[in-house]
């Protein structure tokens, strides 16, 4: 009995055939592909963003030497050795010449007036703008810089700095800081497709952008969702949006010490780019393998099934990721050059993965490498700021040499200059009985190998030891078991300090990378060399200016004491003789007795204010605290200042409120600073008067004298206050001044916790006001 076969049946079981066939190439290759576009759409975003998360700390890096070296040199300019207008000109302009950052600086006097301002188009002295209450002067200190808040303009965002100068009240520096230019910093991110950065505030507003035309909109950024995050948590997130909202692949870094962020970012167009590639080829070549799997299946589907098997094993093999295995066909048709590609393509991506595991590996050393030279750096720098102590340092900085260059030991050593010889300053390493052998003996020759570094200026590398001449104690060093070593010479502007020396146990040569990191480290080791030598200096300067300081003011108290008790005596027999004891005197001989009297009494004055004076340099005047009534105070001034104006043809007024407190204070000391300015007061004025206000606030005696004499220049109105200084030289030698009363009424006032000023326009008149605490209870120290 003979069957027959169904047409139908039999295309339907040969479709099937092929559609197996088909389908499983076509779940290969999909599953290939899809873990391939995967490793590279994972691989590719991750390499950007340690490619960008690279690119932002660095330009956080640089933006903080950014800072530190504003920091460094404004900390220069606030020097105790620059003590004139002059010095501090030229410092300032130094500064603006060398760093276009700072757009203009600023030197503020011990109570907050400022002194000088020097920008690059001027400079101007004595401008008299009081920054006593801004944050700029009561927060500036003289080891930290202070940085503003920041300030927005037409070219851009600004922000203050400032730093004390060195001395007790000695000023403060200003320094306006143009932030525009870390635009600079962001150029220098390398460059990519679409890549930009900027950075933002801590509230998220635009400080620099390497779109320069952005940074003066000021922009607020904080709306953006990566700026959002990291304002809101801290945290970071690898998908952000641009001001247009288009999305980009973003990296975060921050910078401490300002707590600002800083961003680099790159659109996922430009940044997915290869991805987008990879996936049009793949795409290509699962047409094409398609279309052949098809023919294939079509022609060779009756003898498929075993081929077919093999090639399903090998591709779930594949799939599941073991690259190692290979499909083992041999048809000697298609199917065996199929799996012969799925074989290369196994080896392929065996051979990526390899590839790609190494350039990580690659990658992170460098990385570590990189993260350890930095906190080297960052080490070596904080003992610089932190720390006077030389040999703190340079153990510091030979430590980290040592461990970056994968040395087994080094020295550094110092130079005398008077000796001609080089000494052990610091060992790291060593054996202590090698180390006491190198501290024993001076290298006093400069033609061995320390004195060639030091001649040539550059690294000298000995790949082998005892085949080098002049080498220091050859014979301990090869006995200690060393055999290579770097000599770097530690040159500063003025000559030769040292040498910095590392040694290996093999022989061989250093790296080129480990010669200039040890070239920082030479660089670190001359500046703190330099550091202690400059402290040294300042050091015996401000002892030695002490003590002068010291016999200055017990020289002028003990003349003073000694002046006054012989003047007490002439004015006494003066009065004795215009008094008539000792008979009755020609008018003639009575006018010439009261000359003397008169220019006795005014020596006698100058005399107290200098004995004044000198105490209050020596410490040793202290206030007479009691009550006392301030409407006495002024109406005893009043009294005696009356006879003055009187002779002069002037008026004296006083205008008091009528419910004054009782006060706490000196009185004595508060009449005389009074009675000084009225009496100066009616001595510069010529015509019109004098008036005195008085008024209490809830703790304060606010007090005003007014006069309508010629006034005070504005360039002179901040040193009248100092010692030997008046507005105007012809008047002081015109009214016999001497310059003392008002220094030492600014004394007295500070004394009580108070402060004095004068406002004053030539040719109107001169205002002196002052602040005086009603219950003074503990003595104040003067300025």
């Amino acid at each position: 009995m003979a069957f027959r076969i169904n047409p139908f049946r039999r295309r339907s079981l040969f479709s099937k055939y092929v559609a197996s066939f088909v389908g499983l190439v076509v779940f290969v290759l999909m599953i290939s592909s899809a873990i391939d576009m995967w490793i590279t759409y994972r691989n590719t975003k991750n390499m950007l963003l340690r490619g960008q998360s690279d690119k932002a700390e660095a330009a956080a890096h640089r933006v903080e030497q950014f800072i530190v070296e504003l920091e460094r040199e404004i900390s220069w300019a606030t020097r105790a050795s620059a003590v004139t207008l002059d010095q501090r000109r030229e410092d300032y302009g130094f500064i603006l010449e060398h760093n276009p950052a700072i757009a203009e600086i600023m030197q503020l006097d011990g109570s907050g007036r400022e002194l000088l301002r020097v920008s690059r188009a001027s400079v101007t002295v004595g401008g008299g703008d009081d920054w006593s209450l801004t944050e700029a002067f009561r927060n500036a200190q003289h080891d930290v810089a202070w940085f503003g808040p920041l300030t927005s303009s037409p070219t851009g965002p600004h922000m203050l700095m400032s730093m004390a100068h060195a001395g007790e009240n000695a000023g403060v520096t200003v320094a306006d800081i143009e932030l525009k230019f870390l635009s600079d910093i962001l150029n220098g991110v390398p460059a990519g497709a679409g890549v930009s950065a900027y950075i933002t505030a801590a509230d998220g507003k635009l400080i620099a952008h390497t779109d320069a035309s952005l940074a003066p909109r000021n922009l607020d950024l904080s709306g953006l969702p990566q700026v959002a995050a990291l304002k809101k948590s801290n945290a970071r997130v690898d998908i952000g949006e641009t001001l247009d909202q288009q999305s980009v692949l973003t990296a975060t870094a921050t910078s401490p010490r300002m707590n600002w962020l800083l961003f680099v970012e790159q659109p996922l167009s430009e940044a997915y780019r290869p991805v987008y590639d990879l996936l049009i080829r793949l795409s290509w070549l699962f047409t094409l393998g398609l279309a052949l799997c098809v023919g294939a299946g079509m022609l060779l589907a009756r003898r498929m099934a075993v081929p077919i098997k093999a090639l399903q094993i090998g591709a779930s093999r594949l799939a599941a990721g073991d690259f190692n295995q290979e499909i083992q066909v041999h048809t000697g048709d298609e199917i065996e050059i199929l799996a012969n590609e799925f074989n290369h393509m196994a080896r392929q991506l065996r051979e990526f993965y390899a590839r790609l595991e190494q350039k990580v590996e690659d990658r992170t050393r460098d990385l570590a490498q990189l993260v350890r030279e930095l906190r080297a750096l960052e080490e070596i720098g904080r003992a610089l700021a932190s720390s006077l102590e030389l040999e703190e340092v340079l153990a510091t900085i030979l430590t980290r040499a040592v461990e970056l260059t994968e040395a087994d030991g080094g020295a550094i050593y110092s130079f005398d200059r008077e000796r001609k010889a080089f000494r052990l300053a610091e060992a790291h390493g060593l054996d202590p009985s090698f180390v006491n052998a190198l501290r024993e003996v001076n290298l006093t020759r400069l033609d061995g190998l320390l004195g060639e570094a030091a001649q040539h200026g550059g690294a000298v590398q000995i790949p082998e030891i005892a085949e080098a001449d002049g080498f220091p104690l050859k014979a301990a060093t090869l006995a200690a078991g060393f055999r290579s070593a770097l000599v770097v010479p530690l040159i500063g502007s003025d000559g030769v300090l040292g040498a910095l020396l590392v040694e290996r146990r093999a022989p061989g040569r250093f790296a080129a990378n480990k010669i200039s990191l040890m070239q920082t480290f030479a660089h670190q080791s001359v500046l703190a060399m330099r550091n202690a030598q400059l402290f040294r200096q300042a050091e015996e300067n401000g002892r030695q200016l002490a003590i002068a300081n010291e016999h200055q003011s017990r020289f002028f108290a003990n003349m003073s004491h000694e002046l006054r008790t012989p003047l007490n005596a002439i004015l006494g027999y003066a009065e004795l003789l215009e008094d008539g004891l000792y008979g009755e005197l020609p008018e003639r001989a009575k006018h010439v007795l009261e000359r003397v009297r008169s220019n006795g009494s005014h020596l006698l004055g100058l005399i107290n204010d200098v004995l004044d004076l000198s105490k209050l340099e020596a410490g040793e005047l202290s206030l007479a605290l009691d009550e006392y009534s301030m409407r006495n105070v002024i109406e005893q001034v009043v009294g005696t200042a009356y006879s003055l104006a009187h002779a002069k043809g002037l008026s004296i007024t006083q205008d008091i409120a009528e419910s004054l407190p009782r006060g706490r204070g000196d009185e004595r000391r508060l009449t005389q600073v009074l009675l000084n300015i009225v009496s100066n007061a009616i001595k510069f004025t010529d015509a019109g008067g004098v008036t005195i206000r008085a008024h209490a606030t809830a703790e304060n005696f606010e007090l005003v004298v007014e006069d309508t004499g010629p006034g005070v220049a504005p360039e002179d109105q901040a040193r009248i206050f100092e010692a030997f200084q008046q507005g105007d030289n012809t008047s002081t030698r015109r009214q016999d001044g001497a310059g003392l009363g008002l220094s030492i009424s600014k004394r007295f006032i500070e004394m009580h916790g108070g402060a004095i000023k004068v406002a004053s326009t030539l040719g109107v008149g001169s205002t002196f006001s002052i602040v005086l605490p009603i219950r003074v209870d503990q003595q104040k120290a003067a300025a």
